[in-house]
């Protein structure tokens, strides 16, 4: 049974006190005598109250769950993470699902704890592909803090950080039809995921507003296939340009295309998805759609840190969408 969580109404109660001086307490402040603090954060966890309790010194921990980081969004979100967190004196630890379900469930299990004040975390594709969300749940059972950012889950309810990726699609497509592309090929290693859909639906939605434009859709099973695929595409199918969800599928189609002696971007158009170094050094360098990676991380921990420093009864749960832009590079034409 899941226990009433403790809040600063409780603490005044239990101990006679305003709930000015219970929080002022709680944070260390020097306006309240150190045997009244001391006697508030006894009593708070005691009570098992889960806010924030400040100590000289003290750190706060949050715990960040990620995917992989050979992917640069995610490499670059966790940058952006750290580097707020440590100026705000939090320490981050780190765990890579590599998008497997199990290691997820694993490792949310043994960081469940008090000593994690919150969690931040990009849902492993495995586990989108099961529905099954009952480890992210547990967390917000015991009124820990979590944000999801990129690949969220709706039916949970918690705080998300995520990309225009519907809207994303729409303006891609619309940017290739307006350099006159009539053939465009979509390719994806990330079909599974929640962020992969959604930009997939953009991508469909606009294109369907053309008579004239066909589309070719390539998502990975399996590396050899999907290379022989996409080397078909470029043969045979007439392609234009092509719209990579991700940074390995942008690689693949770019050095697929160089191989094959194809022009680019006079005969053929490459975006792809995520400002990394792999799309930074290619050659060309890759045009991208830039999800600002760096900024995402920092706006997750900002929203995260303040759930930790939420002192109200009743918490807000907030959806953020932030917009990406077009960085125009070497793989399009000017």
């Amino acid at each position: 049974m899941k226990k009433n969580k403790v809040t600063l109404s409780h603490l005044a109660e239990k101990l006679g006190l305003s709930i000015s001086t219970i929080s002022k307490s709680l944070k260390n402040s020097q306006e309240i005598s150190e045997e009244t603090k001391q006697l508030v954060v006894d009593t708070a966890r005691s009570m098992g109250y889960k806010g924030t309790v400040e100590h000289p010194n003290a750190h706060k921990v949050i715990a960040v769950v990620l995917p992989d980081i050979l992917n640069g969004f995610f490499a670059q979100v966790l940058s952006g993470i750290e580097q707020i967190a440590s100026q705000s004196d939090y320490k981050v630890i780190t765990c890579l699902t590599n998008d497997q379900k199990e290691k997820e469930v694993s490792y949310l299990e043994v960081l469940n704890t008090d000593n994690i004040d919150g969690f931040i975390v990009a849902v492993a594709e495995e586990t989108q592909v099961s529905g099954d969300y009952s480890h992210l749940q547990n967390i917000l059972d015991r009124n820990i803090p979590l944000v999801l950012f990129d690949r969220v889950v709706e039916e949970l309810e918690c705080d998300k950080i995520t990309n225009d990726d519907l809207l994303s699609g729409l303006r891609t497509v619309q940017f290739l039809v307006e350099k006159g592309d009539k053939h465009v090929c979509m390719v994806s290693t990330i079909s599974n995921t929640s962020v992969g859909k959604l930009r997939e639906e953009g991508i469909r939605r606009q294109i369907k507003l053309y008579d004239d434009v066909l589309l070719n859709i390539i998502t990975n099973t399996d590396e050899q296939q999907f290379e022989k695929r996409i080397e078909d595409a470029l043969n045979y199918d007439g392609i234009d340009a092509i719209i990579a969800l991700d940074q390995m599928a942008g690689i693949i189609a770019l050095n697929k295309a160089k191989e094959l002696g194809i022009n680019i971007p006079q005969d053929l158009q490459i975006i792809c998805y995520s400002n990394g170094l792999l799309s930074e050094y290619s050659y060309p360098k890759m045009t991208v759609v830039d999800q600002h990676a760096k900024e995402l991380g920092s706006k997750t921990f900002i929203r995260l840190q303040n759930l930790i420093n939420n002192e109200e009864d009743i918490k807000v749960t907030r959806i953020h969408t932030l917009k990406t832009s077009l960085l125009e590079r070497g793989t399009t034409r000017a």
